[in-house]
């Protein structure tokens, strides 16, 4: 009685079917309990591991032999000595040099203003970025824009043809055909000139290392300002007046031209050989 006065917004014929059914009509199901068994592999795998934790357990470390470390000093070659020697003398220099030798030198400061060509160069950028920035879209005119699909020419077709016809000869092509060969290493020894290139290269690195800078002499640095020639100034002035022109442009004095567009139609040679390709 507790149980139906549980359910009373379940469904009736559902209610139904349940208090009409009997125990003879149920039938009987065998539940499979299933217990993957391990690979072998992972047999394997925990066989070894055990394996490893035993052989870790029962190590003995009086099993293991006695060594004795040795410890090598490497001696510095006749490179580094002399480049040490190079660097103290130089630092020996440095050290024990006076102040007093020394020259007053006055510096002078130079300003360099920018010429009358930069300033008219800076000046027609700044014009043409106004002009871009201030420019109306509203003036374009709408175009229509037609595609085109240009179908090969006989030449396109028959270098197709000859690239698939060498892929597939060389996907086909038998290994078998080909013969054994032995490769031949050959290590040539330096001819007579060669060495004594070779020779004089070495004195010459020996002559710069022990080179001594007691022997050079001073000189005073000449700064010269070379002027450019005729020929640059004739570019540059030529540069300048097609900036000008560009820039003093007038519109206005364009016409105004009509666009035809072509659309050449195929031949029926072409169709055909078209059709024969495909």
């Amino acid at each position: 009685m507790a149980t139906k006065a549980a359910l009373p917004s379940a469904d009736p014929q559902l209610l139904g079917a349940i208090s009409k059914a009997t125990p003879e009509s149920l039938h009987h199901v065998q539940t499979d309990v299933k217990n993957p068994l391990p690979s072998k592999e992972d047999l394997r795998q925990e066989k070894d591991h055990e394996n490893l934790i035993h052989n870790l357990e029962e190590f003995d470390p009086t099993n293991l032999h006695h060594t004795s470390t040795k410890e090598r000093k490497i001696l510095p070659d006749t490179n580094m000595l002399a480049e040490e020697r190079l660097r103290y003398d130089h630092l020996s220099s440095i050290s024990s040099f006076t102040k007093v030798e020394l020259n007053p030198i006055q510096p002078n400061e130079k300003i360099i203003l920018p010429g009358p060509q930069t300033i008219a160069q800076e000046k027609t950028e700044q014009e043409l970025m106004s002009g871009i920035e201030g420019f109306d879209a509203g003036k374009l005119k709408p175009t229509e824009t037609q595609e085109k699909n240009p179908l090969p020419d006989p030449s396109a077709i028959t270098a197709e043809k000859a690239e698939r016809y060498r892929k597939q000869s060389i996907e086909d092509f038998n290994k078998k055909k080909l013969k054994r060969a032995n490769t031949e290493e050959k290590n040539t020894l330096p001819d007579a000139d060669a060495i004594n290139l070779e020779k004089q290269e070495v004195e010459k690195i020996q002559e710069i290392e022990g080179f001594k800078k007691d022997s050079l002499k001073h000189t005073e640095p000449t700064v010269k300002n070379v002027l450019p020639d005729q020929d640059t100034l004739d570019a540059e002035k030529k540069e300048q007046e097609l900036k000008d022109g560009v820039t003093n442009f007038n519109r206005n004095s364009l016409k105004k031209t009509t666009t035809e567009e072509k659309n050449a139609l195929p031949s029926s040679r072409d169709i055909a050989e078209e059709k024969a390709a495909k």
